[in-house]
């Protein structure tokens, strides 16, 4: 149901952006769209993400998400994937302002997610990958290093919601 109404609403506009790696312009991987409390402003690789407000469906399921984990959560983060050739590379979500941990809700198809459990963030450490079905829910530090890998395996949509505390 959550699925359908992030696929076919409105209220959620899914684009795919376009960025700068090494000097040179290159198109995700992937399709993203975002909300949260108005007026943030989540910044990362050199774009702006601006938030409106809060869709009623997404605001309900980011309520039950805080009392859940005891953590507030004033932005939304998503990620759409529609086969397995789209992904996330290696990366930390350590952008300024960013605060807590974050949530991360698995909605579709099973995709496995790898995080590097190294405590020295300058050396590649211990990696543990965890098959994500639907509706699971990861909490996790996100300045630790984390990826979505590509496969070759025939997979579904995947919508990955992480919700996150921005402070500024």
């Amino acid at each position: 149901m959550l699925e359908h109404w992030l696929l076919s609403s409105s209220q959620v506009t899914w684009q795919q952006e376009q960025f700068k790696i090494y000097g040179r312009e290159v198109l995700a991987p992937r399709e993203i769209a975002w909300c949260g409390d108005a007026g943030l402003n989540y910044r990362y690789t050199q774009l702006d993400h601006r938030t409106k407000g809060w869709p009623e469906p997404l605001a309900a399921l980011r309520d039950r998400i805080q009392e859940a984990l005891n953590q507030p959560f004033n932005f939304l983060l998503m990620n759409k994937y529609v086969d397995g050739s789209q992904y996330m590379g290696w990366h930390r979500d350590d952008e300024v302002g960013c605060a807590g941990k974050i949530a991360s809700l698995s909605v579709g198809a099973v995709r496995r997610f790898a995080i590097d459990l190294s405590a020295d963030s300058g050396a590649e450490g211990v990696r543990e990958s965890v098959d994500l079905a639907n509706g699971s829910l990861l909490f996790f530090d996100g300045r630790q290093r984390h990826c979505l890998r590509a496969t070759k395996r025939p997979v579904g949509v995947r919508i990955n919601l992480t919700f996150r505390n921005l402070a500024f």
